[in-house]
């Protein structure tokens, strides 16, 4: 399971990286910001579909900024799950097998009404699957230093296709447990989709991997150990992130090095 992997690549790239991914035997992680998302037509997401079909299995990441699932205003709220419901019939047209989330929770503002966040965005994520049948929804992990709000949302919407999107490079940042115990503590039964990217702690920087101080000897431990299954996404900040990324993970997560050009006669 450790080979099935994607790799990110903004929607509106996917048609100059799409071979470098299919190469190297990828699937994508197609990113949709929010403005972009919206300026899709029947005709570009024709066109998606068709570059997707040369691949076995793909992923979509929904926008992230701005995207507010246990906001206290109903505007606000409202506005987010528009968004997420373009982001999810989209990932369903295309026939994508998972759609990444944030659930975006502030301790800043609502650590004293955490209660109320958590039924709000718990509505928020129970409303958006109910409405259609489709993809597994990842929620992932930012600023979290434990899994403890993830665990109560998925806990409270509680439905199969809900599951956790295990970021390590916000981990390292943000986190202020080992990722082992963060998993142990999640008790993963169902699907779990993991984000791979490198930094030094201290801002999220998306190095390629093995440029950064992550353990990724005990990550592949750690993600190899679970009995659930997972999908692996690697997320470059260039091309040149991703070359690296990927001759990393091919070396250290698949034990194979890449092999080495012919020499000419």
């Amino acid at each position: 399971m450790l080979e099935d992997l994607f790799v990110r690549v903004e929607g509106e790239r996917l048609a100059e990286e799409a071979a470098a991914i299919a190469a190297v035997g990828a699937g994508p992680e197609v990113y949709f910001a929010a403005e972009p998302l919206r300026r899709l037509t029947g005709r570009s997401i024709a066109g998606l579909r068709r570059l997707l079909a040369g691949f076995p299995a793909h992923t979509l990441h929904a926008p992230f900024m701005d995207v507010w699932s246990g906001a206290a205003d109903p505007a606000v709220r409202a506005l987010s799950l528009e968004t997420m419901r373009r982001a999810l019939g989209l990932a369903a047209d295309l026939g994508s097998r998972l759609a990444v989330m944030h659930y975006n929770y502030d301790p800043i503002y609502y650590r004293q009404g955490f209660a109320g966040w958590l039924e709000r965005a718990a509505e928020f994520y129970a409303a958006l699957l109910e409405e259609r049948d489709g993809p597994l929804v990842a929620l992932e992990n930012i600023a979290d230093p434990t899994p403890y709000v993830a665990l109560r949302l998925l806990e409270r919407v509680s439905r199969p296709r809900l599951v956790h999107c295990f970021d390590f490079g916000h981990h390292h940042v943000f986190g202020r447990i080992p990722f082992d115990e963060w998993l142990f503590y999640l008790r993963p039964r169902g699907h779990v989709h993991f984000h791979l990217h490198d930094n030094h702690g201290g801002r999220d920087d998306h190095l390629a991997l093995g440029a950064g101080s992550i353990d990724w000897a005990a990550a592949r431990a750690a993600i190899a150990s679970l009995a659930c299954p997972f999908t692996i996404a690697l997320e470059p900040k260039s091309a040149a992130t991703r070359d690296a990324s990927l001759a990393y993970y091919r070396a250290h997560f698949l034990g194979r090095r890449a092999p080495r050009p012919r020499r000419r006669a």
